[in-house]
């Protein structure tokens, strides 16, 4: 027994021995196999993989296809814009990574956001397919229920009899004061458009001067009742103020027919000298080889620009034109050019009087601005060659001339270096300057089915911690007013433009939050965005803005702008929900220019942008044009002169 135990005991050690002996060898079949499979391969590295640096597993209640895209190019799309290399493990059911560390953090962010925008699409779609109705049979009501559900209905019916009540008295002469506002008999404007739908423009007019206000279609007037003499006269003239706002708006110009031109009163002027150099015409040039087209024109457009011509450069016109032309070598008459410098004056105050008056009572976004840079003729006279007066008669004022303003100045920073020694002078200098901001905009989709898409502006700045910071959001955008200053002792034009827009809802959970939030920079300061299926972006302008203050509360803001075009079939293809990083898109244009524009403005035009209805802000169109409160036109030329001479003798010429 003893023999037989230890030759057990032996056999034992021996099999644990060999068992070991095999774990740590592979087998004969399994050698012949691997050798097998280096021959198929030819290569017995291919068959080795290498760990990945990161995994990112894809959360289970999302559906591995939408996360990848079609043909995986939501994989491929990250895999490039965040230069790392990815392989999709179909058998456990994630992405694995390999990459730097940065790379692969960028990477999960971006794979984090898809998944959370993949599934709040998922839960949107769920919730607006739930059909209503899937419940148990009603039971019959005891006595206590239905009496309870009688006083429901009961109370329900009273509601809206007080609510109908507020809008539409039943007895006004049991009501102290009346009042009305009769529309015109040759009224154009739609009731529709002056009061709302359903009046609920009037609402809070009804609100704060606790009046009745309603419309009678057969008396085609607004009427108002009420228990206080002053509130029923404030909310008649409140009425009234609505009114006028909708008939100054619908003043504003809109080219209809043709969608080239900008809607809004345009203008073109030309700004002579005091001491003007004799002869002086002007040629329609080509571009200078730096300059910077309008990044929103067609490739195909010729561009020109205004060109003074003097003594010396007569020479470059051609033989013909010399001949043909005989009026261009005579000098123009110092009245004449006095003459025109006194209607571009006369006609400037004109405009703004009319403009201003036009957006007095808007309730919008309202911003006046003097921009400098080239005027770039898109449409303009064969002739090449005109004297100034010729020009100021038969171009100027002809309606067919178009163009686009351009603000590019430069277009490295190493040509403003004078400029910023010279604003950056004492305590000119704005804290926090210089200011990052991104301009996009956007295709909005119609909350109802049907209607079409609307354009959209947001306007965001990020804190120094790179979160989101002040935004706001605008729609219907116009052009009210547009004068160009052709400048000719200067390399440089200018551009004093007033724009209005209808600010939307900034609120976190609209569509134009949910949109906003998801905005993040990367570790270089580029923008990464989203599309969603409710907003589509079209273009990005990045601006880089340094603020100083000049002269008598005016401000300067000279401005790196960098443009992307996002319309293109290459990002289109890219689904919502997928994060497009704007440093991995080539920029369609990167130049500085430079923007002036006074305190006051910003000041009076911000309580625009909150007016309630029928209010009338405190400025006056009047205010802007007076001596004694601004120092009227005349002023405002000879500061934008002063500052051109500025921009003249501190500004290199491209090379």
């Amino acid at each position: 027994m003893a023999n037989s135990y230890r030759e057990l005991e032996g056999s034992g050690a021996n099999y644990e021995e060999e068992e070991a002996q095999a774990w740590r060898q592979p087998s004969y079949s399994q050698q012949s196999q691997r050798f097998d499979n280096r021959n198929h391969n030819n290569d017995m590295s291919s068959n080795i993989k290498r760990m990945p640096d990161e995994v990112w597993l894809i959360p289970a209640n999302v559906d591995a296809k939408k996360i990848l895209g079609d043909k995986k190019a939501n994989l491929k799309r990250i895999e490039a814009s965040t230069n790392t290399h990815m392989d999709y493990n179909e058998e456990d059911s994630q992405i694995e990574m390999w990459g730097n560390r940065d790379e692969l953090a960028e990477a999960l962010k971006q794979w984090n956001t898809l998944a959370q925008n993949v599934l709040d699409e998922e839960i949107k779609r769920a919730r607006a397919k739930k059909v209503k109705g899937w419940a148990k049979p009603e039971k019959e009501l005891t006595e206590k229920q239905r009496k309870k559900l009688e006083r429901r209905e009961l109370r329900a019916a009273k509601e809206k009899e007080m609510t109908e009540s507020q809008f539409h008295p039943r007895d006004n002469t049991l009501y102290k004061y009346n009042a009305h506002f009769v529309l015109p008999t040759n009224n154009e404007i739609p009731i529709a458009q002056f009061i709302g739908e359903k009046e609920e423009v009037l609402n809070p007019i009804r609100l704060d001067t606790n009046c009745f206000l309603w419309f009678e279609p057969s008396l085609n007037l607004i009427k108002i009742a009420g228990n206080e003499m002053d509130l029923v006269e404030d909310a008649t003239m409140r009425v009234k103020v609505l009114y006028l706002k909708v008939v100054a708006s619908r003043s504003i110009p809109i080219n209809v027919n043709d969608k080239s031109k900008r809607n809004g009163w345009v203008y073109y002027m030309i700004d002579i000298p005091e001491i003007p150099q004799q002869p002086y015409r002007v040629r329609i040039a080509n571009m200078p080889d730096w300059f910077m087209p309008p990044h929103d024109t067609n490739t195909n457009t010729a561009i020109k620009i205004f060109e003074p011509v003097r003594d010396g450069d007569l020479n470059t016109c051609t033989p013909a034109q010399e001949n043909d032309n005989k009026e261009y070598k005579e000098p123009v008459d110092l009245e004449t050019l006095q003459r025109i410098q006194i209607e571009n004056s006369e006609g400037i105050r004109s405009a703004l009087l009319q403009a201003l008056g036009a957006i007095h009572l808007l309730d919008e976004e309202i911003k006046m601005r003097v921009r400098f840079g080239q005027i770039c003729l898109t449409d303009y006279p064969k002739e090449t060659l005109w004297p100034i007066d010729k020009l100021n008669t038969k171009v100027l004022k002809s309606p067919k001339l178009n163009s686009k303003f351009v603000t590019c100045i430069a277009t490295n920073r190493e040509q403003l270096a004078g400029l910023f020694e010279i604003v950056s002078q004492g305590e000119q200098h704005w804290e926090g300057s210089p200011f990052r901001e991104y301009k996009i905009r956007a295709i909005r989709r119609p909350k109802i089915r049907g209607e079409p898409n609307t354009d959209c502006v947001f306007d965001v700045k990020f804190k120094n911690d790179n979160k989101i910071g002040l935004w706001n959001v605008t729609t219907a955008e116009r052009n009210v007013l547009d004068i160009n200053m052709a400048c000719l002792d200067y390399d440089n034009s200018w551009n004093f433009s007033i724009r209005t827009a209808k600010r939307l809802s900034n609120d976190k959970f609209s569509p134009q939050g949910s949109f906003v939030y998801k905005l993040r920079l990367s570790q270089n300061n580029k923008l990464i965005y989203t599309n969603t299926e409710e907003i589509k972006v079209t273009s990005v302008c990045e601006k880089l803005k340094w603020k100083f203050w000049w002269g008598d509360n005016y401000v300067i803001e000279i401005t790196r702008y960098e443009h992307w075009n996002c319309d293109s079939n290459k990002i289109k293809a890219i689904s919502p929900g997928v994060e497009i990083v704007l440093g991995r898109e080539p920029s369609e244009s990167t130049f500085y220019g430079v923007t002036f524009y006074k305190d006051t403005w910003e000041r009076d035009f911000a309580e625009n942008c909150s007016l309630s209805a029928g209010r009338v802000p405190e400025w006056h169109p009047i205010d802007f044009i007076e001596e004694e409160n601004s120092g009227g036109v005349d002023r405002l030329l000879n500061e934008i002169r002063n500052f051109l001479e500025v921009l003249q003798n501190n500004v290199s010429k491209a090379q």
